[in-house]
């Protein structure tokens, strides 16, 4: 992740220095979303490895079974499924990006 910032950042450093000023202003904005966007999925990635409930995804589904509850939450680009047992400790916890699991945590 470390990697994605530093490149971000040199390709910010780029657009100031050789581009017209409402490119400059495009590009910009849209390094910065960037930038944004990937802060967000990292501090969810971290809390999911925590066993933690994630900070910017919105809760979609619950569903009820005999010893445990699933929650599903969705982000932009993400979905988080956290498996609870009944005294509504967290079992386990998988992040998708893109349908494609790139974080996860089971006790």
């Amino acid at each position: 992740m470390l990697g994605i910032f530093v490149l971000l950042l040199i390709a910010m450093l780029l657009v100031v220095k050789f581009c017209k000023k409402t490119v400059k202003i495009v590009l910009s904005i849209i390094i910065i979303l960037a930038v944004l966007y990937c802060m967000v999925i990292s501090v969810d990635i971290s809390r999911v490895n925590s066993f933690r409930e994630p900070i910017f995804a919105i809760s979609s589904e619950l569903r009820d079974y005999e010893n445990y509850s699933k929650e599903v939450y969705k982000g932009l680009g993400y979905k988080i499924e956290i498996d609870k047992a009944q005294n509504q400790k967290i079992v386990s916890i998988t992040m998708y990006f893109f349908n494609k699991v790139i974080a996860a945590a089971i006790e």
